[in-house]
């Protein structure tokens, strides 16, 4: 500043002044540089309101986060190799009249695996300039890790069998273009990253382009996405264009008037997540078969104007993995029918009464197909999954027994990850366990040795019949009770009481009683999944045979003793005043 001011000495006061302030203003903007350069060692954090809009080159992970919102507008950014952009769940990006561009997008092109004429890979060559009358040479470079052995190329009428990791074979001189269709072994995918087209002869001409970058019908972009978006809370894009990202979202996307180059399919990775895609919003290049990827209950908003890729890629399909059924039983036997691509499906319940459909591996339960697709009726293909039980069997329901598997035959599978299979299973409970005389009414005494009816009634508040047995032990002992038969049975219905009768015996004198179980399957995962437990019966006072017991025998020998002492002393008076008078 004392450099300043000398150089100024001299001037008048007005200019100085202005000199001055435009050189605090150029120190300000020094400052701000400085402090940017700090920032970029590390991530971009937005955590206010900020907007670019200028052209500019990112090689740093952007962040918004803490409630922030980063505007783009009528800038073009170019994103390197790896760059993830990342919008928490309280912060926004919004896209205006701008361009999103990866520095390296997917180049490589993947068929679709199919060998039918109409729907086979093809790519476009076209005759390069300046035109020559012996013809060309066509070279394909099959993608890093794949080869071409076995693929075969169909051209005019003409077929080439392809191999290795660069094959050639020549197109006749005289077209302006040519489509070459690929087929792979056994309908396989063929994947391509480069082609060669060379004309032949004197000053003949010649191009190279990525895969990616030819006209192409029946296959998809193929490679690493060039940049990445995670949204956990909102994107708005408007009148822009993303090329060569990949955008995963649980949040909330607005797209209308945007084009998506190498984009799809977008990911939407939550059930909370939606998507509306509104305007001429247009995707092309995805690169799987799909625009969008999304779960079962994510919300998918497709207007009438919104393009897709076309041909064999579809709108969007949802998925579903981890799903499982949970039986109550060990090695219920299975199948599923009405599944993608699946004709049937087969399993077992596991020890713990677990099964996943298909290993819980993730699967299609919807597609929207492209508007291209001339085959299927409907727009929009719904899973409508069933599973049949083929054998679901315990002790209860034995096929000796008459009764079905339990399960319920056949039923929808739908789209919760977890379903619970407990149709048509019983489920019983104890009513009573009572020990009861000839006549029906209660006993409480009986004599050791000899056998007592017992009475135990079981209710099934179940959908399905059960044939099942009971034990019982000794109360006070808790030992094995003599009873007969050994394993008192019934079968009982859905909705149904059943008395189950039997003896017991005791051979120790006291009171005592039995406690009655059910016998439950070993097949369940839980002893008590269809019911059971314990009940006891009241006491029973046993006593030797022959002996009296209780006050109702004391009371009469009471009496009858008195009555004998009465008479005794009456006897005895009599004979005194006898011998008196005598």
């Amino acid at each position: 500043m004392r450099f300043i001011a000398l150089l100024l000495y001299g001037w008048p006061m007005r200019m100085r002044g202005m000199i001055l302030i435009f050189t605090m203003i150029a120190s300000l903007g020094a400052i701000a540089t400085i402090g940017y350069a700090a920032e970029s060692e590390g991530d971009i954090i937005v955590e206010s309101n900020m907007t670019w809009n200028q052209d500019m080159t990112i090689d740093q992970n952007v962040r918004v986060i803490n409630g922030g919102s980063l505007t783009i507008s009528d800038s073009s950014i170019s994103f390197q190799t790896g760059v993830d952009i990342h919008i928490d769940e309280s912060s926004s990006l919004n896209l205006h009249n701008s361009n999103l561009i990866a520095e390296s997008p997917p180049t490589g092109l993947a068929g679709f695996g199919y060998c039918d004429e109409s729907n086979r890979s093809a790519i476009l060559v076209e005759e390069p300039e300046p035109s020559r009358p012996q013809g060309v040479r066509v070279t394909l470079s099959s993608i890093d890790g794949y080869t071409l052995d076995g693929v075969v190329a169909y051209f005019g009428n003409e077929t080439k069998e392809l191999s290795g990791s660069e094959a050639s074979f020549q197109l006749a001189q005289g077209f302006d273009e040519v489509w070459v269709g690929l087929v792979g072994p056994a309908c396989y995918p063929v994947s391509l990253s480069e082609v060669t087209v060379s004309g032949l002869g004197p000053g003949a001409g010649g191009y190279t382009a990525l895969a990616a970058d030819m006209e192409k019908r029946n296959m998809m972009v193929f490679g690493d996405a060039g940049f990445t978006i995670n949204i956990d809370g909102e994107l708005r894009s408007s009148s822009s264009s993303v090329m060569g990202g990949k955008i995963s979202s649980s949040g909330d996307m607005w797209v209308n008037d945007t084009f998506l180059d190498r984009v799809g399919p977008i990911l939407l990775i939550e059930d909370e997540a939606s998507i509306f895609l509104g305007g001429s919003t247009n995707f092309t290049n995805s690169t799987n078969d799909h625009d969008i990827r999304a779960t079962v209950e994510s919300t998918i908003f497709w207007d009438d104007g919104v393009s897709g890729s076309g041909g064999l890629t579809d709108k969007w399909e949802r998925r579903l993995s981890g799903q499982h059924l949970i039986f109550d039983a060990q090695y219920v036997a299975y199948e599923v029918s009405g599944l993608h691509n699946t004709n049937r499906f087969s399993n077992i319940s596991n020890e713990d009464g677990f099964s996943h459909i298909k290993g819980g591996r993730e699967r299609v339960v919807e597609i929207a197909w492209s508007e291209d697709n001339t085959w299927e009726e409907e727009r929009i293909w719904k899973e409508n999954a069933v599973v049949t039980i083929i054998e679901y069997r315990t002790a209860w329901n034995p096929e000796v027994s008459g009764i079905s598997d339990y399960g319920g035959g056949s039923f929808p599978l739908g789209l919760d990850k977890q379903v619970l299979v407990r149709d048509s299973v019983p489920h019983i409970k104890w009513v009573s366990v009572n020990a009861v005389a000839p006549g029906g009414e209660t006993v409480t005494e009986s004599e050791l040795g000899k056998s007592v009816k017992i009475e135990a009634v079981i209710a099934n508040t179940g959908t399905a019949a059960a044939s099942l047995a009971i034990d019982c032990n000794l109360s006070n002992l808790n030992m094995p009770a003599e009873i007969s038969p050994t394993y008192p049975n019934a079968k009982i219905g859905p909705g149904q009481n059943v008395s189950i009768s039997f003896t017991w015996r005791n051979h120790s004198p006291g009171i005592e009683s039995i406690n009655c179980r059910l016998l439950t399957p070993t097949q369940l995962v839980d002893d008590l999944a269809f019911g059971g437990g314990e009940m006891m019966s009241q006491e029973v006072n046993w006593i030797e045979e022959g002996s009296d017991s209780g006050l109702p025998y004391f009371i009469p020998g009471m009496i009858a003793l008195f009555l004998g002492i009465v008479f005794s002393g009456y006897m005895l008076v009599v004979n005194s005043q006898v011998e008196d008078f005598e």
